[in-house]
């Protein structure tokens, strides 16, 4: 881009934000970014519930299950690989069959797994919820802080603009 487009463009905006009543962001508006998710499921609050769900019988089941399946499901492909030259139509279909079924367990199982994951976490976010607003409220007083932008939407910040590990550690400390 040309420095003439450069400038025309940096006017445009400046225009459109000025004919818009948006305020621009000045070098001493103080923006961060912030995971909130990422914030509250590394407190050590989230990773004893995760952990908890880890050594629940039932969900070890599964995880079990899973690998024993993706070992078969390996062991199957390789079988196939060898020897599917030497099989008859019948057999082929017959191991066709019996891949889908073999596929369709891994799917549900790797379903149920991230199910069961994704329930605690989003319990875990629940639970935190107003804690987790009045710390971010509470940094966001003390850091003198204009904007708060979700991080996953930011194209790029640099390590001095997260607060996600300040939010984590005020959490900890909250419990």
């Amino acid at each position: 881009m040309s420095l003439k487009t450069k400038s025309i463009s940096l006017g445009l905006m400046l225009l459109l934000g000025t004919a818009l009543g948006a305020p621009l962001a000045t070098a001493q508006d103080k923006i961060v970014v912030l995971d909130l998710q990422a914030a509250v499921l590394s407190t050590d609050a989230a990773q004893q519930q995760l952990q908890t769900l880890d050594q629940n019988e039932d969900y070890v089941e599964l995880r079990s299950r899973y690998e024993n399946l993706t070992a078969e499901l390996e062991a199957f492909q390789e079988d196939a690989q060898k020897n599917s030259m030497t099989w008859s139509d019948e057999k082929k279909q017959e191991k066709q069959q019996e891949a889908q079924q073999l596929r369709q367990q891994y799917e549900r199982t790797v379903q149920t797994l991230q199910g069961e994951r994704q329930r605690v976490m989003q319990a875990v976010m629940q639970q935190m919820g107003d804690k987790t607003q009045r710390v971010v409220a509470q940094l966001i007083e003390a850091e003198e802080i204009d904007l708060v932008l979700n991080s996953q939407g930011a194209i790029h910040a640099a390590p001095d603009y997260d607060i996600t590990e300040k939010v984590t550690e005020l959490l900890n400390k909250a419990n």
